[in-house]
């Protein structure tokens, strides 16, 4: 197991800074793998202080979730901006590869690494994932939709199926950047997915 990560420890109780930090704990080990005692050691703040700023474990991993998907998770969203379909889809795939190929942050996807566990309690963190994975498609979807609209993308694909199969795709780079791809193997990878979608550069 790694050690706690202890980046940008407060020295005085700064919350901004201290969900920051439980961010890149739940992200790195996942709900399941972080305990309160994790939390408080890496935030460098007693328990109690984390509950009367937070709540309880599942109220800050959903504060934690939020941070993510508003700052980090971003890189989607700007793929999901690119004015036609073909550079959504180049965007998707280059924004992803650079996300998890960089450093300063673990190398995987949160949605994913935070849900792994096993124990009924932990349903709660699982749906949450759920939930923000689900919203991830369905805005993909949109952009699909709009990209028929404009006559980008074919009228006979089944937008509901190509959805689930580019969402697949760049999970599957999440997943391998958490096994210990290197950046320039995922970018090999995502070079051939393209391929096989018939996105040329």
């Amino acid at each position: 197991m790694k050690p706690i990560p202890k980046p940008g420890r407060p020295t005085a109780f700064d919350k901004d800074a201290a969900l920051d930090i439980a961010m890149r704990l739940f992200w790195e080990r996942g709900y399941e793998g972080t305990a309160m005692a994790d939390l408080s050691q890496a935030m460098g703040i007693h328990p109690s202080s984390i509950y009367a700023a937070f709540g309880d474990k599942q109220a800050l991993f959903a504060l934690a979730a939020k941070r993510y998907v508003d700052r980090p998770a971003q890189y989607m969203a700007k793929a999901l901006e690119q004015p036609t379909f073909r550079e959504f889809i180049l965007a998707a795939f280059d924004n992803t590869v650079e996300f998890l190929g960089a450093k300063d942050h673990p190398s995987s996807c949160f949605t994913l690494t935070g849900a792994i566990s096993c124990g009924t309690d932990t349903e709660p963190a699982k749906l949450l994932m759920r939930e923000i994975r689900l919203e991830n498609e369905a805005a993909i979807k949109s952009r699909l939709l709009k990209a028929r609209r404009a006559g980008e993308f074919p009228k006979d694909e089944n937008v509901d199926d190509y959805t689930r199969y580019l969402s697949s795709l760049l999970s599957g780079l999440a997943v391998q950047a958490a096994n210990g791809s290197t950046k320039a193997e995922l970018k090999r990878t995502a070079e051939l997915a393209l391929r096989h979608l018939g996105i040329r550069r």
